[in-house]
């Protein structure tokens, strides 16, 4: 529970953003309050900072609604069950290759067509496909389809990239101390 379900506030705390995410297909939609994020699809591009939304143009997008395909819809909603709270997707939600299982279970739980990539890099290959929820604010997945299609999502937390970046902003003799 957060705090702003304890006190009734109803806002989302600082750093977060209430987007309503859309299933173009479908019409089905789900509100998650994202922290400063960028969500990078195979066209579409969004960053979510502030309190907005804004497209790949920099412009404002009407009320902070991602129109996404189904299986982005389900890639997005298992990214925010990654720590058990489907309604904050922020760096709690860095489960590691456990997101590519969650993936997977989403994408049937939508009736998408489309599934986890297999890992084609990894020797052996990573047990739960080609998606990962990594510890630097990166949260990624590579679907495909039974005709050969691909599609891609990925969501990376701004907020964490600017930590990571500070802390690796040293010389090499530095980490020692």
């Amino acid at each position: 529970m957060t705090i702003n379900e304890v006190n009734g506030a109803g806002q989302p705390q600082k750093g977060y953003t209430k987007v309503k995410v859309t299933d173009k297909d479908s019409g089905k939609s789900f509100v998650i309050d994202f922290k400063n994020a960028k969500v990078k699809g195979n066209e579409a591009e969004w960053t979510i900072k502030d309190g907005k939304v804004l497209d790949k143009n920099g412009k404002e997008v009407k009320d902070n609604e991602l129109e996404v395909t189904r299986y982005q819809a389900a890639l997005i909603k298992a990214a925010a069950d990654g720590d058990g709270n489907g309604k904050k997707l922020d760096s709690n939600d860095l489960v590691g290759s456990l997101y590519g299982k969650n993936a997977e279970a989403e994408l049937q739980n939508a009736k998408s067509e489309f599934h986890v990539a297999k890992d084609k890099i990894n020797d052996p290959p990573a047990q739960f496909g080609d998606a990962d929820a990594l510890e630097h604010g990166k949260i990624y997945a590579n679907v495909e389809n039974a005709k050969g299609e691909k599609g891609h999502l990925e969501i990376q937390f701004l907020d964490d990239q600017a930590q990571t970046a500070q802390k690796n902003d040293k010389a090499w003799y530095e980490f020692w101390k």
